[in-house]
């Protein structure tokens, strides 16, 4: 069997973790010593079920890992790069499952362009709260090469992802599907941090929708200029996504939020800024989400 490993014990790493354990295929996170010390006796909870994972330092890594999927928060990726910055090799495929566009370019840098798979999570309403986690729709990674071939490694992907009984797609255009996820978090991630709104509230209220929209409509408008097209009926599809999801699901950036953790404001609200300021478009919508949600973290003292 392939040597997988993940990083980062989110909601996200929690959950497809939790896919791989109930198919019984063998896999890791990895950490540094005192984590190891604190997760090693840790039991979690996903759909009520209990897990036990196995957590590995980088020391106790003996060969590279086959496959590492990446699923820790933006703003801790760089420091966790450390932990697998000497341990990946020539054959290890890595694959980034944070929100944003530019995890796939940080990670790169410090590994390798030539080792990183392109992909993001759609269609997980995961909730984490504390050891336990909970969701009524399991995600779906969707990966793929830039170049849009069906590659020998995105091949080894969907057959590891097969036998452990995660759901995915391979994509014939990455890049403007992690901008179409993108758009959809600018829009109700950080409208739902802003009003406390469970998915729920999108799905029954339409001027609470509204909200989210107006943010998604400004990254149509920005994405152009870094070579994507998007339009309205991307913005449809990513409402049908929502409609999908558990009402009382809460999105990633309101459960930080009400935990007091920092926020991934820079990558939604501060990117569309920064966009839309190199190609002279306002973006109103996301500079006011963006001062409102800066200041909630202060608030918060995250």
């Amino acid at each position: 069997m392939e040597k997988v490993l993940f990083l980062g014990l989110g909601a996200v790493g929690a959950t497809f973790a939790s896919q791989f354990a109930g198919k019984g295929y063998p896999f890791r996170f990895v950490c540094d010593g005192k984590r190891k010390e604190k997760y090693g006796h840790r039991v979690i909870s996903v759909n009520a079920k209990p897990y036990a994972f196995s957590f590995v330092s980088p020391a106790e890594i003996p060969e590279p890992p086959d496959f590492v999927f990446v699923a820790v928060k933006e703003y801790h990726l760089e420091k966790a790069l450390d932990l697998i910055e000497e341990i990946v090799g020539p054959q290890t495929v890595v694959m980034s499952l944070l929100n944003g566009i530019d995890s796939e370019d940080v990670i790169g840098t410090r590994l390798g362009r030539e080792r990183v798979l392109p992909a993001f999570v759609a269609r997980m309403d995961s909730t984490k709260e504390g050891d336990r986690v909970v969701y009524s729709s399991p995600g779906q990674i969707v990966f793929g090469e830039p170049d849009g071939k069906r590659s020998d490694r995105v091949k080894r992907v969907e057959r590891l992802l097969g036998e452990a009984g995660v759901l995915y797609e391979v994509s014939e255009n990455i890049f403007r599907g992690m901008w179409w996820k993108f758009m959809a978090n600018v829009g109700l991630n950080q409208a739902g941090a802003i009003m406390g709104a469970p998915y729920g509230h999108f799905q029954r209220y339409s001027p609470c929708l509204e909200v989210a929209l107006s943010a998604m409509r400004e990254v149509v408008a920005v994405a152009p200029h870094s070579g994507i097209d998007l339009g309205e009926e991307d913005i449809d599809r990513s409402v049908r996504m929502l409609m999908a999801l558990n009402p009382e699901g809460r999105n990633s950036m309101l459960q930080d939020l009400e935990a007091g953790r920092k926020t991934e404001v820079e990558i939604f609200a501060g990117k569309v800024c920064r966009l839309g300021a190199e190609a002279g478009i306002p973006t109103p919508v996301n500079r006011l989400f963006y001062d409102i949600l800066k200041t909630l973290e202060w608030q918060r003292g995250a």
